[in-house]
């Protein structure tokens, strides 16, 4: 199992030997996506996890592509967070879309954050009795995922991560 209810973010800074932050903001108001604001949301959505990607290649000489997880290539497991995490907030969050993306880069890796704004959801409860399995492949993806993934808080989680060493 790869999901740690037990992991947060100061541990995690500290595996990655943290060093540099940056921030994507996708809809900072409190206010649902609607077919009024929804074109304008889902390109800003869609931008910032390409400028996420894009600095990860840069910085890491890496190859990652969000292309990935359109065409199943499971081994990207920076794309699937992204994408299956983006897709959570964009399906079940109280407004349809993410808030943030958020990336610590470190020397032996870095941790993603994607979060939501608005209701959290109960981590461990969706987890232990494996709620919303037809509804989305993300926690399945979590489950079993190499990388570690974790909660701001498991009960009334708000922000998923995931930490990538290498």
């Amino acid at each position: 199992m790869v999901i740690h209810f037990t992991q947060n973010l100061p541990k995690a800074l500290q595996e990655i030997q943290f060093f540099e932050y940056r921030g994507f903001v996708v809809h900072e108001k409190e206010e649902i996506r609607t077919y009024l604001n929804s074109d304008e949301l889902v390109s800003k959505y869609g931008d910032s996890k390409w400028a996420v990607i894009d600095l990860l290649n840069e910085r890491y000489n890496s190859s990652f592509d969000l292309h990935n997880w359109v065409n199943k290539n499971e081994d990207d497991e920076v794309a699937y967070f992204i994408n299956e995490a983006g897709s959570n907030c964009l399906n079940y969050s109280q407004f349809k879309i993410p808030h943030k993306f958020h990336l610590w880069l470190g020397k032996k890796g870095f941790v993603l954050g994607v979060e939501q704004k608005g209701v959290g959801f109960n981590a461990e409860e969706i987890h232990h009795q494996k709620l919303k399995d037809n509804e989305g492949a993300a926690f399945d993806f979590f489950r079993n995922c190499q990388s570690k993934v974790f909660f701001d808080n498991s009960e009334n989680a708000r922000i998923v991560f995931m930490i990538f060493l290498g």
